[in-house]
């Protein structure tokens, strides 16, 4: 069983991407929710490793991320989002952990 563990931030390397590209990032996750438009939210779902240098960045609609978790948890996440910002779900392969972050 996993255990959830909060933290103040994610790994320095994933908070330099997220700084460094933030334009295109926002241009994702606008382009995801155009291509939605039933939906009012979505969320950017990252894989990363920073031993293999990746960064996998895609906007996730519903039915996409009930793939990784189960529907009662992608609505739970999707309504603590906050007016006005953005969920990243972050799948860190290295620490073989999961960051959530609104930007």
């Amino acid at each position: 069983m996993s255990k959830i563990q909060n933290v103040d931030s994610a790994p320095s390397y994933i908070m330099n991407f997220i700084k460094g590209n933030m334009e295109q990032l926002c241009k994702i996750y606008d382009e995801g929710l155009s291509n939605n438009p039933d939906l009012e939210k979505g969320i950017l779902c990252f894989v990363c490793s920073e031993n293999d240098n990746k960064m996998d960045v895609q906007f996730m609609n519903d039915e996409m991320m009930c793939e990784i978790l189960d529907k009662g948890s992608v609505m739970n996440l999707k309504n603590d989002i906050q007016d006005n910002k953005k969920l990243l779900f972050i799948r860190d392969l290295d620490r073989k952990a999961v960051f959530l972050i609104q930007i």
